[in-house]
């Protein structure tokens, strides 16, 4: 019996010392930088965007009683007698593009929409410097016609949010009550 203790509690120091020693070895080896292989850079990826669908935007006054909107779009409201309506979107910040987060290197901005013959939709996006209320058009894109229902433009300077804020304006304009409706669905900023 005796045999069998010692025998027990040498097993135990042996596994014990082989715990030591092979953490000693892993903790050398991180220290001196050669410890498990680091994952390989990934690309560079594309700056994450900013988006908002129809919906989602805040109603001009002067729309109130002629926009409508839908599960993603805004539209007219059935039996409306104006022909323009007028939405805001504002831009929020997504922290995590660049080593600067208020920088986050969008280039284009982007806007879905169906505009029927005769009819405009319009997204301008602006800058607004902070604690003031002066603005700059730093781009427009247009869908005239169902001329360009996936409307692009360039963004004409560089997105700061150290010093400024940002919205798009969304127009949709017919030339008649008699026309077919146009409608926006998408905005996206990247």
């Amino acid at each position: 019996m005796k045999n069998n203790v010692l025998y027990s509690n040498g097993k135990g120091f042996r596994i014990g010392l082989i715990c030591v020693a092979v953490f000693a070895v892993l903790c050398t080896a991180l220290v001196l930088g050669r410890g498990p292989a680091s994952p390989a850079p990934t690309a560079q990826t594309l700056p994450r965007p900013w988006t908002a669908v129809g919906s989602t935007g805040v109603i001009d006054e002067a729309s109130l009683t002629t926009f409508a909107f839908g599960t993603t779009d805004i539209g007219f409201k059935a039996g409306a007698t104006s022909t323009k309506i007028v939405a805001r979107y504002n831009v929020t910040n997504t922290f995590d593009n660049n080593a600067n987060p208020n920088k986050p290197g969008w280039t284009t901005m982007e806007m879905g929409s169906n505009a029927p013959i005769n009819t405009i939709v319009t997204a301008r996006l602006f800058e607004v410097k902070a604690c003031d209320q002066s603005q700059v058009l730093l781009c427009t894109a247009n869908n005239r016609s169902s001329d360009h229902p996936c409307a692009k433009c360039t963004i004409n300077g560089t997105i700061d949010f150290t010093s400024h804020l940002y919205y798009v304006e969304v127009t949709l304009d017919r030339t008649s009550v008699n026309n077919s409706p146009p409608s926006m669905y998408t905005l996206r900023i990247f």
